[in-house]
C-alpha cells in the first residue's frame, strides 16, 4: 500500500511541477513539447518585413501578412536572422497558431525584394598590352 501511495504521490508532485515551471518559465519546457503540437495545426504565414529592430539580445521583425500584422521576437540566433533579413524581404514562418505577438518562430523562407536581383559580375578588364 505504502508504494502505491509513494508513487501516487510522485506523480501528483511531478505534475504540479511540470505546471507550475509551464507557467514561470515556459521556454524551459518548449524543448520538449516542441513535438507535441501536430504538424496539421500547424501554420505558415507569409509576410514581408515593414520593420527591422536590433536589440542586444534579441531581434524583433514586423511582418504584414494578408491576416494582419504581426510582431516576431527573436532570441535565438539572432546575429544569423539579422544578416539574413532586411526591411522589405518576404518571410515565411510556421505557427502553432496565429498571434499578433509571436516569440522565436520557425523561419521556413526568405525571399529577396524583386529590385534586389543579383547582376552577372563585370568582366575582368584586360591590362594594356596584354593578348587574351
Amino acid at each position: 500500500m505504502k508504494g502505491w501511495i509513494g508513487l501516487i504521490g510522485g506523480f501528483i508532485l511531478g505534475f504540479l511541477s511540470a505546471v507550475i515551471v509551464n507557467g514561470v518559465a515556459p521556454e524551459l519546457l518548449t524543448p520538449y513539447t516542441r513535438g507535441l503540437i501536430p504538424a496539421e495545426r500547424m501554420v505558415t504565414v507569409t509576410g514581408t518585413v515593414e520593420k527591422k529592430q536590433r536589440e542586444a539580445t534579441r531581434l524583433l521583425l514586423t511582418l504584414s501578412t494578408p491576416n494582419g500584422v504581426l510582431l516576431a521576437t527573436f532570441s535565438k540566433q539572432t546575429e544569423e536572422l539579422d544578416l539574413l533579413i532586411a526591411e522589405g524581404y518576404a518571410v515565411t514562418i510556421r505557427l502553432a497558431g496565429y498571434s499578433p505577438f509571436v516569440e522565436n518562430p520557425k523561419v521556413e523562407r526568405v525571399e529577396a525584394k524583386a529590385d534586389r536581383t543579383h547582376a552577372e559580375p563585370p568582366a575582368p578588364s584586360m591590362p594594356e598590352g596584354a593578348k587574351p
